[in-house]
């Protein structure tokens, strides 16, 4: 007797291998009794020609398992049953309350077969449980073109999470409306940060939303703003803070041969390898027609060759309405003011301030020294 249970063991394992090895269809008289895991007769199910009798077996077999459930609900749906795939479904997620897989299944049917109310009921399920089906549900929201605001008070869970990845989304296949609105309802619900704040922005600018865009992230800022666009039309201008990745901070991105060091204000040190240009320095901001006044404070120590760096401001759309800089700064000289006025013409909606320099034709071109920029201006004139 002792060896009759490791026999049976033996001999249970050798028929487990077989059918393992043989794939047997779904409706043969091996699965149909049991004889094959669950996942072998899912897996044949479309190859099947008696699927009918391999679902049935299966239900028989584990009967409170939603996974059958769902898979039975397909099996119906697929053959035009859907009053009675709506059904199994529902069995599905009597039996499988909260897992997001049987979830997920149920309501691909459901927004696919005007059950919105059940889909968006899911939806919301999904989401407060888990990111991994994110954008097949934001998809699927999208696609009921419901107001947003209708989204927000039934599918869409009021969590940082979701929150944030819904503002992905909608950034990327939303139309600009939707992402103020989305912005809107998350700063209602303190869920903004920097970087939906910057998102937000981001997206703005890029469908040139220009003064909408630059609002938005200045109301966000709150009392950090300071005198920013009032009057101020110049963000960070002393360099104070690093950069961040909205539209209206600094661009910083020098060439190899530029290093930049943020020290009571911008050091520039120029190692003097190269005849550089562009020095990597920039920012845009939004402008009204009418005069302004562009003015920084440096302090240059040692600049080589006969072409000096300069700020250049131009319309950032067409340089061709607007182009003007400031003079180039060579040699040392202690801390000073330059300063440049000009007229914004009607047409200009964006300025682009940038820090240049000429390419020098002479032998010794590559530019050396350190410039030290204190901080930078732009401020309306007072019209007379």
């Amino acid at each position: 007797m002792r060896f009759l249970f490791p026999l049976a063991s033996l001999m249970i394992a050798i028929f487990s291998l077989a059918v393992d090895r043989a794939r047997p269809d779904p409706a043969s008289v091996v699965c149909i009794h049991g004889g094959c895991r669950a996942d072998q007769i899912l897996a044949g199910l479309d190859a099947s020609g008696d699927a009918q009798a391999a679902i049935t077996a299966l239900l028989v077999e584990d009967p409170a398992n939603p996974a059958v459930w769902a898979t039975y609900a397909e099996f119906l749906n697929a053959r035009g049953q859907t009053a009675k795939a709506a059904e199994a479904f529902d069995q599905a997620l009597v039996l499988g309350p909260g897992i997001s897989p049987t979830l997920m299944r149920a309501a691909n049917f459901d927004f696919t077969h005007d059950r919105s109310v059940q889909g968006l009921r899911l939806a919301h399920q999904i989401l407060a449980q888990t990111y991994a089906y994110d954008e097949i549900v934001f998809s699927y929201l999208q696609s009921t073109h419901l107001p947003i605001a209708e989204l927000f008070s039934s599918a869409i869970p009021a969590t940082p999470r979701v929150a944030r990845s819904w503002l992905g989304w909608i950034r990327a296949h939303g139309p600009t409306q939707d992402v103020v609105d989305t912005w809107t309802w998350m700063l209602r619900n303190h869920f903004d940060d920097e970087r939906s704040a910057t998102d937000v922005a981001s997206s703005l600018w890029e469908h040139k939303d220009y003064w909408r865009s630059q609002q938005i992230w200045v109301d966000w800022l709150g009392a950090k703003r300071g005198d920013y666009l009032h009057p101020q039309r110049m963000a960070n201008r002393r360099f104070q803070e690093a950069p961040n990745q909205s539209p209206f901070d600094w661009k910083l991105e020098p060439p190899s041969s530029i290093q930049l060091v943020r020290q009571d204000g911008l050091e520039v040190h120029f190692s003097g390898k190269e005849n550089v240009t562009s020095l990597g320095v920039r920012q845009l901001t939004t402008v009204e027609p009418g005069r302004y006044r562009f003015s920084a404070e440096v302090k240059a120590d040692g600049l080589t060759t006969d072409e000096g760096p300069f700020w250049g401001i131009s319309d950032a759309e067409n340089p061709a309405r607007l182009n003007v800089e400031t003079q180039a700064l060579r040699g040392s000289f202690e801390r000073s003011r330059i300063n440049l006025d000009f007229t914004v013409p009607a047409a200009t909606q964006i300025l682009e301030i940038r820090f240049l320099r000429r390419s020098s034709l002479r032998f010794d071109n590559a530019i050396a020294g350190t410039l030290h920029i204190y901080e930078v201006s732009l401020v309306p004139l007072h019209r007379e």
